[in-house]
């Protein structure tokens, strides 16, 4: 019987399902699962895990904060919640996505990755809550990857600015437990990336 779902091997579990799930994912934009949208992407990676592992069909989704009728993303076995977040500097056609920059890390919006830590920190959940970033690039050999400035920016300098901007907005402790990289995915933009999982105290 497996023992207790720790944080690292979750995010390296989602990580690992990422590929499998994506071999049998064809969406409304093209083969592989990195173009659905974010509630898809969670719906599909939970439904693999939970064939796989007995201790997914304890990981509860959209469930209520206890001081808001909002809802968060995941609880997992432990009862700590996570809110979840795509980062994909492209859209499915290779177009620049103008709205992620701000949909990770504004402190100005509803629902950004940022506002997600300080709504997670304030909340009554439990004492550690998490984020999961579900991060994606073009492939290494896409000649536009030459051209692209944002490619530059690693999963490493993602989840580090991340701790960092939680901090300078709210004073609000954050830290990067895992990355978990992952590539080989059939979309052409969405080709590989990695699973980024923060904890928020």
């Amino acid at each position: 019987m497996a023992g207790p779902l720790s944080l690292n091997r979750f995010t390296k579990d989602i990580a690992d399902a990422v590929p499998i799930v994506d071999r049998e994912t064809t969406g409304q934009y093209g083969d592989g699962i990195g173009s659905e949208d974010e509630e898809r992407q969670l719906e599909l990676l939970l439904d693999h895990l939970r064939e796989v592992d007995d201790r997914y069909e304890e990981v509860d989704r959209e469930v209520s904060y206890p001081d808001s009728g909002e809802k968060c993303d995941l609880v997992l076995p432990n009862g700590m919640p996570v809110e979840a977040k795509l980062i994909r500097y492209w859209r499915a056609n290779g177009d620049p996505e103008p709205t992620m920059y701000g949909h990770v890390f504004s402190p100005f919006h509803r629902n950004t990755l940022l506002t997600d830590a300080r709504r997670l920190h304030a909340s009554s959940f439990s004492e550690q809550s998490g984020l999961l970033g579900l991060f994606y690039t073009r492939s290494d050999d896409d000649p536009e990857t030459v051209e692209a400035l944002p490619e530059r920016y690693t999963a490493g300098d993602i989840a580090e600015k991340v701790v960092r901007d939680v901090d300078y907005w709210y004073e609000v402790e954050a830290s990067v437990c895992r990355i978990v990289k992952f590539d080989g995915l059939r979309h052409t933009i969405h080709n590989q990336g990695a699973a980024i999982f923060w904890i928020v105290k």
